[in-house]
Parts: structure tokens; sequence; C-alpha cells
């Protein structure tokens, strides 16, 4: 069994929902582990299944490295983590704070309107993202 990968974010943002509902987004490249990327199409067909996730802060350089470890246990088991760069990607955690959840893009923005992206929604526990970080 491999290691859990760790997906760098490289943007954030908002990503609208149909209820108009404005919900924390990051991007991540998942090209290179199918298993994450495919997360969204079988969360869409299969249900949101379980999903807990855990925080980990570390000092790095002049700020943080922030770590969210994702693992979905139903209906496929899954393990990853995403890092954010503090203070730089703060914003989005903050977000997701006041959200209890947070939007993973594993499509590149430019392409989502010619690919019609399905992306994983992830509940989180406000108080526990809101403690680990600095």
């Amino acid at each position: 069994m491999s290691e859990p990968p760790v997906l760098h974010v490289q943007g954030i943002g908002v990503t609208t929902a149909e209820d108009g509902e404005q919900l924390p987004t990051v991007v991540v490249d998942a090209s290179k582990h199918p298993e994450v990327r495919d997360l969204a199409r079988v969360h869409a067909t299969d249900g949101v299944g379980e999903i807990s996730t855990e925080a980990l802060c570390l000092p790095w350089g002049e700020g943080h490295l922030f770590l969210l470890g994702i693992r979905v246990s139903v209906p496929v088991l899954c393990t990853f983590a995403v890092g954010f760069s503090l203070p730089a990607q703060r914003q989005v955690l903050d977000d997701a704070v006041l959200a209890g959840r947070l939007v993973i893009a594993t499509t590149d923005p430019t392409r989502a309107a010619d690919e019609k992206p399905l992306w994983l929604a992830v509940d989180l526990d406000p108080q526990d993202l809101k403690a680990a970080l600095p």
C-alpha cells in the first residue's frame, strides 16, 4: 500500500451551488492520482458516503504549511491530504470554517467549461478546523 498523496493547492476561489450558496473552493492537480481524481464521479453517482477530516499546521519558512487530511471510507476507500500555504491561502480556510465545508476541484478551471467537471464537496468540523489554524 502506498502513502497517501499530498495535493498542493494551486488556486482558491468560490463555487456557486445550485441553490446559490457560495462555497469555498480549492483547485488541486490530481492527474497523477486517479483514485483521488475519480472521487467526484463516485461521489455524484454513489452518494456522499463517509468522509472524515483531520487538520495539522506546521511552521514553514515565514508562514505555515496547513495539511487537511481527508479519508473517504464509503463507498470507496481513499485517503489523501490537501496542502495549503499560509498566510497566502488562509482566506479559503477561514471561509471553510464559516461554511462547514470545502469544495475540492480536480479539473483545471480554464478547462471546466468544456469538461463539465464534478467536484468533491467535503463536510468539515468547523471547530476542529478553526482550532488547527494558527
